[in-house]
């Protein structure tokens, strides 16, 4: 079995952790996580405010090891990453869930590490990236000799990357806009304050808007969405543009836009379009018509659900979307099938 590497336990490691508990594909054998407490560790994965309790794994802490129905996890506590013995466990693939980009820099994951084979990183980093990888998008252009260091991007592109990517080979985008509605984050604060997070340092922001209280209001803020679709579809600044609001909600994210189409289409034809899509990639993108609420995509493992109420063609030309998906869990299950994706 695959032995997996985890860097950075929160929100995303854990969901990870739990999905593969789920479904059982990869051996986790180490966690590095800079928080000393291993006790608040277990704690964490076993009750959790979004997801639940959970019930069927025994979860515990001796000494240095998290243990997860009697299998020992190596717990590791380096804020540098490169310290981290990942060859003692024989760790085939690292996923890099911490978010910290200086851990990126240089291939740090890798020195002294010739057991690692693989990095999958969490987020969106400028550089020393060999490769940004969608299912759906640009899997063919991974070469697995080349290719060692793999972003995931970020959950805001991997939902809107998709149908953008679908729509633009069928029927041509000539421009578009999307607005992304996201819930807080854990660096925004619960009361108004100064925009320098006292959560997270390195979070600051120009707009004072975004030091407000997270908990009462839709804030209005740019998105990095149109950045990190860059660095999978070349080209596609100069034609999308995008904003987002921190909602106040725990989980879901939602994604509203409009693409004005190069070719004249009808909404039987979008439909029959996304439909072969499903088809050919599972698990990306779903066609749903039912009457539901944010919270009852939550845990959907899905890139995004395309609510086909909102689906509309204007004047052959005005395509209107709406996509939902779960900013963690669904993120999560991306980087998740990327690891399946590399190693076949």
């Amino acid at each position: 079995m695959i032995k997996i590497g985890i860097n950075g336990f929160g929100r995303i490691g854990r969901a990870l952790f739990r999905i593969n508990l789920l479904h059982k594909k990869y051996k986790i054998v180490a966690i590095n996580e800079i928080d000393p407490d291993i006790d608040n560790m277990a704690y964490l994965l076993k009750y959790d405010s979004t997801y639940g309790k959970l019930f069927n794994n025994k979860i515990s802490r001796e000494g240095d090891f998290l243990v997860v129905d009697d299998e020992k996890i190596k717990v590791y506590h380096e804020k540098i990453i490169k310290d981290v013995d990942w060859a003692s466990h024989n760790v085939d693939v690292i996923i890099d869930s911490s978010g910290v980009f200086e851990n990126v820099i240089g291939g740090k994951y890798i020195t002294n590490n010739k057991t690692v084979k693989k990095v999958v990183v969490t987020h969106s980093p400028k550089s020393d990236i060999d490769l940004t990888l969608m299912i759906g998008v640009n899997e063919k252009e991974y070469l697995k000799d080349i290719h060692n260091v793999i972003s995931s991007s970020i959950c805001d592109a991997n939902a809107v990357t998709p149908f953008f990517h679908l729509i633009n080979s069928r029927f041509g985008i000539e421009i578009g806009e999307v607005t992304t509605l996201h819930p807080w984050l854990s660096y925004q604060n619960v009361l108004d304050g100064n925009l320098r997070s006292v959560s997270s340092p390195g979070h600051f922001w120009n707009d004072y808007a975004l030091g407000r209280n997270s908990t009462v209001s839709l804030i209005p803020k740019d998105t990095s969405l149109v950045s990190a679709m860059q660095k999978v579809i070349p080209g596609v600044e100069d034609i999308v543009d995008a904003m987002s609001f921190r909602t106040p909600t725990a989980i879901v994210s939602a994604a509203d836009g409009s693409f004005y189409l190069k070719t004249k289409t009808d909404i039987k034809e979008v439909i029959e379009c996304i439909k072969a899509y499903e088809i050919e990639y599972p698990g990306v993108l779903q066609l749903d018509n039912k009457s539901l609420v944010s919270i009852d995509y939550m845990a959907n493992e899905n890139a995004a659900i395309l609510d086909a109420r909102w689906l509309k063609v204007l004047n052959g030309r005005l395509l209107k979307f709406v996509l939902w998906y779960d900013n963690e869990w669904g993120y999560a299950k991306r980087t998740y099938n990327i690891i399946e994706y590399i190693l076949k």
